[in-house]
């Protein structure tokens, strides 16, 4: 039997690395592991015909699929998908109020809500010059993009997002937004102050 194993994240999609941070997370004995990543990722093996691989040969596969998916990339910024050209938010600090709603949502799951924090991230591109771009701007409407970059997005450019965060600092994203949800209770308590609420009347 003839097998394609896959050379790099390119070559599988943002909803296999879902698939695949499942099955990291069961309680498996190696081989088992083995069988579930090579069906999910390997072209041509499937239940009918995983049984048939030698335990050596199937153990070789998977050793070289765990590297493949260990590899560090730098951030992807731009992402071609059916002819449209997606951006990573080029200016993250100023993130809308709904972006940041959302991201501190999915956030709380991200191997399970890779593909929708991929979609808050990555926006089609509006206008681009000088090496520079703007992406449209966020109205929350994602769950299209989402499942469009679960079947067709490359795994390389989720796990180069992930690195980009880890390599600010693992809790980069979550402490940004802390920082903008205590920003944002200051400033509704300073309006709370200006409109009168909160005041005290002797």
């Amino acid at each position: 039997m003839k097998v394609i194993i896959p050379q790099d994240l390119n070559e599988i999609t943002l909803g296999q690395m879902i698939e695949l941070n499942r099955i990291d997370k069961l309680d498996l004995d190696q081989i088992e592991r083995a069988k579930l990543i090579i069906k999910l990722l390997v072209k041509n093996v499937n239940d009918s015909n995983i049984d048939k691989i030698k335990v050596a040969d199937l153990l070789v596969m998977y050793k070289k699929l765990c590297a493949m998916t260990n590899k560090q990339t730098k951030l992807i910024k731009k992402v071609c998908i059916q002819g449209k050209t997606y951006g990573f938010n080029p200016d993250l600090e100023n993130i809308s109020t709904g972006e940041f709603i959302d991201l501190d949502t999915y956030c709380k799951d991200l191997d399970k809500n890779l593909h929708l924090i991929m979609a808050v991230l990555y926006r089609e591109i509006t206008k681009e010059a000088s090496g520079k771009y703007m992406i449209e701007k966020y109205d929350g409407e994602i769950t299209a993009r989402a499942e469009l970059f679960k079947n067709e997005m490359p795994g390389a450019v989720a796990q180069s997002c992930v690195v980009f965060f880890y390599n600010l600092g693992s809790n980069y994203l979550t402490d940004m937004l802390q920082s903008l949800k205590e920003d944002s209770q200051i400033e509704k308590e300073l309006n709370l102050v200006r409109n009168g609420g909160g005041t005290l009347s002797l």
